[in-house]
């Protein structure tokens, strides 16, 4: 389904450890390397600034071919950021949405281009949990949970 392996991908996103999330396709070698797009939500704290850096240095490190987008704190962006990706024909997208994203807006697209989609730091709002690979951050309902408990 996938034309390459993503779980290399996924390693570089530093939200957790490494999640295996399906995929086919070849083994990356040499000179077979995996494309990935990242939408970030923006630079609005030091955190998120040190989350891009990295971020990139994972990807250098990991000989991942990054393709970085700045959203500067708007979802618009990022929708076209997500969309740009598609039509680059990134192997795998990545992005930290700036708010619980519809994930029916833009997913579909990636789906059809048969790109995965990896939602990181926070979810996507959809029923339909076959739009995205796997999500990468916290059950923040279920932290909240425990606290109260």
């Amino acid at each position: 389904m996938f034309r390459k392996t993503i779980v290399s991908a996924v390693g570089v996103l530093p939200a957790g450890p490494p999640t295996a999330c399906g995929g086919g396709g070849t083994t990356p070698g040499a000179d077979d390397r995996i494309t990935m797009g990242f939408a970030q939500v923006g630079a609005g704290s030091g955190r998120r600034t040190a989350n891009s850096r990295s971020i990139q240095e994972a990807a250098e490190a990991a000989g991942i071919d990054l393709r970085f987008s700045d959203a500067r704190q708007k979802q618009e962006n990022q929708i076209k950021a997500l969309r740009s990706y598609s039509q680059q024909d990134v192997d795998v997208s990545a992005f930290s949405p700036v708010v619980e994203a519809d994930g029916n807006t833009v997913l579909p697209g990636a789906r059809r281009a048969q790109i995965p989609v990896i939602p990181t730091d926070r979810a996507v709002a959809t029923e339909d949990e076959s739009l995205y690979a796997t999500f990468l951050g916290s059950d923040f309902v279920e932290e909240g949970r425990k606290v109260g408990e």
